[in-house]
C-alpha cells in the first residue's frame, strides 16, 4: 500500500515537472549571469581576495553549493543565507 502511494506521488511530480518545463516553459535561471551579479557583490569581492576561500568558491562552482541557480539568488538577495554562506566558507578554510 505505502509503495503504491510513492509511486503515485513520484508520477504525479513528473507529471507536474513535464507541465512546467514544456508547456508553461519554466526556465532555470541562468547561472553564469547569476555568477557575474553575485562576483559584483563586494561582501563576496572580499571573500574572493583570500586565496584559502578563493579555492573553496572554485569549487563549490563547479559540484558545490554556488552551482544551483536557486541557492545563488538566495545568497545575493538573502541577509541570512547570505551569512551562512559566508561562514560555511570560512569554516572550510579552517
Amino acid at each position: 500500500m505505502l509503495l503504491f502511494l510513492l509511486l503515485c506521488l513520484l508520477t504525479a511530480g513528473f507529471f507536474i515537472e513535464i507541465f512546467q518545463k514544456h508547456i508553461l516553459r519554466v526556465k532555470d535561471p541562468d547561472i553564469q549571469v547569476l555568477w557575474a551579479e553575485l562576483e559584483s557583490e563586494e561582501w563576496f569581492q572580499e571573500l574572493n581576495d583570500i586565496p584559502e576561500t578563493k579555492k573553496w568558491i572554485e569549487l563549490d562552482k563547479q559540484n558545490g553549493l554556488l552551482k544551483d541557480p536557486y541557492y545563488v539568488r538566495k545568497i545575493i538577495d538573502q541577509n541570512g543565507h547570505r551569512e551562512g554562506y559566508i561562514r560555511y566558507i570560512l569554516d572550510k578554510t579552517k
